[in-house]
């Protein structure tokens, strides 16, 4: 028993420090303080806290993605079919004479069509006395500008008019599928409407969500050090942590696959599948300099 004692006791005190480890784990860290006291601690002096700024902003303009796509087993003939196909969609559009209405192209893909798997379809293998099809498909943004001085109405009848135009030039309306559908891809994005409403001109709004996070740190920062007795001084350090419109595409995969200048557009527009005030949301971590309170805080 004697012998034993001494282990015991280790194993309560080990016990004791995890329980206490993982309280502090579980705590919230909105904010830091840190106060100088040698040890090598005076490069993070100060208070750290996180302040928050969120501006609405109304999207400026919509997109409508298109594909056009024509197949043959001869190749020049799926050409001849393609560029009819394409001409007929932009020549409707055309038609409309809408001064805030483009039409821009993405890249063109050479394909197989209708094969999923150009070995094995469920299970079985294919018929390889078939001849290939190819498939040659482009995709289409319609965008439409200028769309806040527009009220809900008039936005509502200009989207249904572009998307009656493109189903009756034969354009396939919404994104499609470039995955095989029976293999399950963690990254493939659904339900993302038929119609995408953009913020691309967020500066005055994320100047505006920057100044809310930046008073928001203040006001935090001077309300923990008033309760802890010292005095707030100036910012030191400034750290980004939610910037808006600053995001890489939704697939990792679909780099290879994507356009440069839609890619570089990507991050700086906010995207959103309805036509409502879109949150702009800036997080910013700042840290402030603690001065003691009395003869001391004048140094």
């Amino acid at each position: 028993m004697t012998r034993n004692a001494p282990t015991k006791a280790l194993r309560l005190a080990v016990v004791a420090l995890a329980g206490l480890a993982l309280a502090a784990i579980g705590r919230p860290a909105d904010a830091q303080i840190f106060m100088g006291g040698g040890g090598g601690t005076e490069n993070i002096e100060g208070l750290t806290v996180v302040g928050k700024g969120v501006v609405a902003a109304k999207p400026n303009r919509f997109e409508i993605e298109l594909d056009v796509s024509a197949a043959s087993e001869l190749t020049a003939d799926a050409i001849v079919k393609y560029r009819d196909a394409k001409k007929r969609i932009t020549d409707a559009f055309a038609a409309l004479k809408l001064g805030n209405v483009a039409v821009e192209e993405r890249g063109l893909l050479v394909d197989q069509k209708g094969m999923m798997n150009p070995y094995y379809f469920n299970g079985l293998p294919q018929n390889s006395r078939n001849k290939t099809e190819v498939q040659l498909s482009r995709k289409l943004i319609v965008k439409g500008t200028d769309i806040r001085k527009l009220d809900e109405e008039a936005i509502l009848q200009l989207v249904a008019k572009l998307l009656d135009v493109a189903q009756d030039a034969g354009a396939h309306v919404g994104q499609q599928n470039e995955y095989n559908p029976y293999y399950y891809n963690p990254y493939q994005r659904f339900n993302q409407g038929l119609v995408k409403f953009v913020v691309d001109d967020i500066d005055k709004v994320q100047e505006a969500a920057y100044e809310k996070a930046v008073a928001d740190a203040r006001a935090r920062a001077e309300r923990l050090a008033r309760l802890s007795g010292v005095t707030l001084g100036p910012v030191v350090a400034i750290r980004e942590v939610v910037v808006p419109g600053d995001h890489g595409p939704s697939n990792p995969y679909m780099d290879a696959n994507s356009n440069l200048e839609e890619e570089a557009a990507a991050h700086k527009r906010i995207d959103s599948t309805k036509y409502q005030e879109v949150p702009v949301r800036v997080e910013l971590l700042v840290r402030f300099e603690l001065r003691p309170k009395g003869k001391d805080a004048a140094k």
